[in-house]
C-alpha cells in the first residue's frame, strides 16, 4: 500500500473517529459535515468534494487533541507517543509493533470519550481535567525523581567498578620493573611495552563472543571440541606459530557468536579461520591447496575463498585480536619464567581453547588463571618428587600473585581466581578424554613432558581458593 493512501485512510480513520468524539462541540460544525456530505452526493468532481472537509478536519483534530492531552494528563508523553506511532515503519516487525502502539494509544483516547456524556460540553469536564492534569505532573515529577536517583546509583556503582578494575592495579606498591634492563634489546620494546599491553586490555571489548551454542540449534559443545582437536592437529603438521592457532579458534568463534551454521559447514569454518590467521602471523603463509589436502578434499577451493570472505565480513576486517597466548608471554616475565615452567602454563592455556566454558571468558583472564594455575602445580609436583626434571620453581622470583604481577597484569587474584578450578579438571580429564591432541602433544621431549605435570588434588584446590578469599596475596583485600 503506497503512503498516499496510508495517509487517505488514516484521514478517513481520524475523520470517522472524530464525528463521534466532537458531535457535541459545536453545532456550526454539523452544518458544514451535511453540506460536505451532499457535496460529495452530488458533484462529479472528486477533487471539488475534498476541498472543505480538510478545514473540518482540522478543527476536529485540535478539539480530539485537546480531550486525549487532558485525558492523558502528560502532554510531552502524549506528543512523543504520537509521534513514534506515526513513524514510518522500516520493516514488518517494527510496523507491528507502531501498530499495537497505535492500538493502545487509540484504547486510552477511546476509553475517556466512552466515560463522557455525549451532551456533556469542554467546559463542564474542565474541572476534572484540571485535576487530572495536576495528579498527572505530580506522577511524572516523582517518576523523574526516582529515575534521576536510579541513575545516580548507577553512576557511583559504575564508577567503582573502574577505580577497583583500572586505578587500583596501577596504585599498587612495591612492584619490580621487568624492563628495566631491555633499554637496548630494540625487539623488546621497553619503551612502549606498558602502554602496548593496556591498549590490548582495552581492545578486549571490541571482540566479546558471546554463549553462542544457545543460538546454533544444529552445533553442540563436542562438536566444537572435535572441530579444535583438528585444528591443533592441521598446526603441528605444517609447523604453524602457536599465535595461528589462537587466532584462528578466536574468529572461530567470534563467527558463531555472530552466525548461525550448519554443522556440515563446521569444517570448512576451522579451515578458513585457520587460513586467515596464517596471512596475519606467518611470514610465508602455505598455498590454499594444504588446507585442501589436511581437509581430505572435504571442501574445494572455491568453498573456502567463500567461506574465508563470509569471516572477514563478520569480523569487520578487523583481525588483530588480542590472544591470551600473546598476554601470557608478557605476564610470565614477571616472576622470570623459565621455558619448561611457560611451556606448563601453555598447556594449561591451551587445553581452555579446546573448551567452550572459556570460549566467553576475556583472554586476559585466562592467562592470569593459567599462570596462576602453573605457579602452584610446579611448586605442588616438585614437593612431591624431589628427583624430577621436568618442571621447576626454584627459577622462579615468585610463586604467588604479587604486586609485580598486579601492575602489570592490571588483574588481582579475586578478578580471575574462580577460573582456576575449571582449569584444574581440564587437566585432570585430559589423559581420558577422546579429544587428546594437545595432551599428546606437550607430552612429547620437544615440549619438555610438561603433560605429566599432575594437578592439584580437590583438598589443595580447596585451600588455595579458601586462602584467596581470606587473605592473598595481591588480591584487593590485602592492598
Amino acid at each position: 500500500m503506497s503512503k498516499l493512501k496510508k495517509s487517505n485512510l488514516a484521514t478517513f480513520t481520524t475523520t470517522a473517529f472524530s464525528n463521534q468524539a466532537v458531535v457535541s462541540i459545536n453545532h456550526h460544525h454539523q452544518q458544514q459535515q451535511t453540506s460536505s456530505a451532499s457535496c460529495q452526493s452530488t458533484t462529479t468532481d472528486k477533487a471539488g468534494c475534498f476541498q472543505a472537509p480538510p478545514q473540518i478536519q482540522k478543527k476536529k483534530r485540535a478539539a480530539l487533541e485537546n480531550i486525549s492531552n487532558s485525558s492523558a494528563g502528560l502532554t510531552t508523553l502524549s506528543t512523543a507517543a504520537s509521534h513514534h506511532a506515526h513513524k514510518p515503519a522500516a520493516n514488518p516487525k517494527s510496523d507491528q509493533s507502531s501498530s499495537n502502539k497505535k492500538s493502545r494509544f487509540g484504547a486510552s483516547v477511546f476509553g475517556s470519550q466512552k466515560a463522557a456524556k455525549p451532551t456533556t460540553t469542554t467546559t463542564a469536564a474542565a474541572p476534572s481535567n484540571n485535576c487530572v492534569r495536576k495528579a498527572g505532573v505530580k506522577k511524572s515529577r516523582e517518576q523523574e525523581e526516582e529515575l534521576r536517583s536510579d541513575v545516580a546509583c548507577i553512576e557511583q556503582a559504575t564508577n567503582e567498578l573502574d577505580l577497583q578494575k583500572e586505578e587500583q592495579p596501577e596504585q599498587v606498591t612495591g612492584w619490580t620493573d621487568i624492563d628495566a634492563g631491555d633499554d637496548n634489546d630494540e625487539f623488546t620494546a621497553a619503551d612502549y611495552v606498558k602502554q602496548i599491553f593496556k591498549y590490548y586490555r582495552e581492545r578486549e571489548s571490541q571482540f566479546v563472543v558471546t554463549k553462542f551454542l544457545n543460538d546454533q540449534p544444529h552445533l553442540n559443545k563436542h562438536m566444537r571440541s572435535l572441530l579444535v582437536d583438528w585444528m591443533v592437529e592441521v598446526q603441528q603438521q605444517l609447523e604453524f606459530n602457536h599465535e595461528v592457532l589462537y587466532l584462528s579458534v578466536k574468529l572461530l568463534d567470534l563467527y558463531l557468536s555472530n552466525r548461525t551454521i550448519l554443522k556440515e559447514k563446521l569444517q570448512l569454518l576451522g579451515g578458513a579461520a585457520m587460513f586467515i590467521a596464517c596471512k596475519f602471523e606467518e611470514r610465508m603463509p602455505p598455498i590454499i591447496d594444504d588446507f585442501i589436502f589436511v581437509s581430505d578434499n572435504a571442501y574445494d577451493r572455491k568453498e573456502l575463498i567463500k567461506m574465508e570472505i563470509e569471516i572477514l565480513k563478520t569480523v569487520k576486517f578487523d583481525i588483530g585480536v588480542p590472544l591470551s597466548y600473546t598476554f601470557l608471554r608478557r605476564y610470565s616475565k614477571c616472576i622470570r619464567a623459565d621455558m619448561k615452567f611457560l611451556t606448563l602454563a601453555r598447556y594449561i592455556l591451551e587445553l581452555c581453547l579446546q573448551d567452550y566454558q572459556f570460549a566467553y571468558v576475556h583472554e586476559s583472564d585466562k592467562a592470569c588463571a593459567s599462570l596462576y594455575l602453573a605457579m602452584k602445580m610446579a611448586v605442588q609436583f616438585e614437593s612431591d618428587n624431589a628427583k624430577q626434571e621436568i618442571v621447576s620453581s626454584q627459577n622462579l622470583t615468585a610463586t604467588d600473585w604479587n604486586e609485580t604481577l598486579v601492575y602489570f597484569t592490571g588483574a588481582f587474584l579475586k578478578q580471575f581466581v574462580h577460573l582456576v578450578p575449571a582449569m584444574n579438571q581440564l587437566v585432570k580429564m585430559a589423559p581420558q578424554s577422546k579429544y587428546n591432541t594437545i595432551f599428546k602433544k606437550y607430552s612429547h621431549q620437544v615440549f619438555h613432558e610438561v603433560a605429566k605435570v599432575s594437578c592439584l588434588t580437590d583438598a589443595q584446590l580447596h585451600h588455595l581458593i579458601k586462602d584467596c578469599q581470606l587473605n592473598s596475596i595481591g588480591s584487593q583485600s590485602s592492598q
